[in-house]
């Protein structure tokens, strides 16, 4: 499991904007906001992938049709 210090460290690293730590002592409201965003961010990251994998493999598919959906012409000797 990762710590909320960890979670907020990937997500900057992956372009999210993160909320600064507060100094005032209101750490959970930090701790909450973090794996909110975390959860959101993570949630994006599985659609997108599950995407790209739909994506492939109706690409796969329509490569396999269209290499056999045509007759092969036969070489014939006629003038």
């Amino acid at each position: 499991m990762l710590d909320t210090a960890h979670k907020a460290l990937l997500l900057r690293r992956n372009g999210v904007a993160v909320p600064e730590l507060p100094a005032d002592g209101s750490i959970a409201r930090w701790h909450a906001s973090v794996d909110a965003l975390f959860a959101q961010y993570v949630t994006q990251r599985a659609a997108r992938s599950l995407q790209e994998a739909e994506e492939a493999r109706e690409l796969e598919l329509l490569s396999r049709l269209a290499a056999t959906s045509y007759p092969r012409r036969r070489n014939t000797n006629y003038a």
